[in-house]
């Protein structure tokens, strides 16, 4: 592979993970409107459904019917579309969407350590990674306790969405195994949700599963179930998997520090939770934090001490 190639696949890859996350963030706004008529576990049955129709319309083919790789799609199915999105979803009874949303950019630091554990060729944490990261951390310790006007805290929602970081750092380790089985991508995300879908129908019978028609078919419902079965679900699922191909677990999760801005602002202009200035402040280190720890800082100094040489 030449050099051109390799830089339009990492270009390819960061616009992938640029996408995913922006939508991602303003999945929880949509979940949080929908738990008004639904249950979690009726939301997330209804986005499954929705994403694998979507995906068999693109790529009917199956994959993983070999039985090595059988094990890690059945995982895969079992940490990321499954336990995340349910964790998450249930998380959201107890807490706000910024909260949620908040406490999932601390997934990096797992994926980081789960990713180097069994993969020692992905990037290497080095210094900048760490600065970029404390720089995130920092602005969401201030996000969280001085950053909204009426943010209220919950022991269980807080720890349901830890649990979802550490799940979704073991989803994105699996994800670079079943890469490298050589799979179409939308092909490997159809058959993520479709064990998702196993695992799930014993839940609907456990907590009653039963969609009213009146309910689902509310403009406000019918419009948010779609969004996160198709965009949300089968568009970024497939963006994301792309992105780890092209990129790198490591790096493409580091995106995920973008989601707190992202949530805040449509947290602030659908849901009224309202961000202070010292909010707004979070939000830019956050954002500051993805840039140095991309070594976005570092290729800055060079420039500049170029530029020095030659003047």
């Amino acid at each position: 592979m030449n050099n051109i190639s390799r830089r339009a696949d990492t270009v390819s890859g960061h616009l992938a993970a640029l996408t995913t996350v922006s939508i991602w963030s303003v999945t929880y706004i949509s979940t949080k409107v929908l738990l008004t008529d639904f249950t979690p576990i009726e939301i997330l049955f209804m986005r499954f459904v929705i994403a694998v129709l979507a995906l068999k319309l693109i790529v009917f083919k199956s994959v993983g019917i070999k039985k090595n790789e059988q094990i890690y799609f059945a995982l895969s199915g079992l940490t990321g579309p499954f336990l995340y999105f349910l964790i998450e979803n249930s998380a959201l009874i107890y807490t706000t969407a910024v909260n949620v949303s908040i406490i999932l950019t601390v997934t990096p630091m797992f994926t980081a350590i789960v990713t180097r554990f069994f993969y020692k060729d992905e990037r290497k944490l080095d210094f900048w990674f760490y600065l970029g990261f404390a720089a995130a951390l920092s602005g969401i310790v201030l996000l969280s306790v001085k950053g909204a006007a009426d943010l209220s805290f919950n022991p269980v929602g807080d720890l349901m969405s830890v649990s979802a970081g550490i799940v979704w750092a073991f989803y994105s380790v699996l994800t670079r195994k079943i890469n490298s089985f050589g799979y179409n991508t939308v092909s490997v995300t159809r058959r993520s949700f479709e064990y998702g879908i196993i695992y799930m129908i014993p839940l609907l019978f456990i907590f009653d599963f039963h969609v009213e028609t009146a309910e689902l078919l509310k403009p406000v419902n019918l419009s948010n179930i779609i969004f996160l079965g198709l965009f949300a679900s089968a568009v970024s699922f497939t963006l994301w998997n792309l992105s780890v191909k092209k990129i790198g677990a490591v790096t493409t999760i580091i995106y995920l520090y973008i989601t707190p801005v992202i949530s805040a602002v449509a947290a602030d202009f659908f849901l009224g939770e309202k961000l202070t200035l010292t909010g707004w402040l979070a939000c830019f280190i956050i954002t500051l934090g993805l840039i140095i720890s991309q070594g976005g800082s570092k290729l800055l100094l060079k420039k500049l001490g170029r530029s020095s040489d030659n003047s």
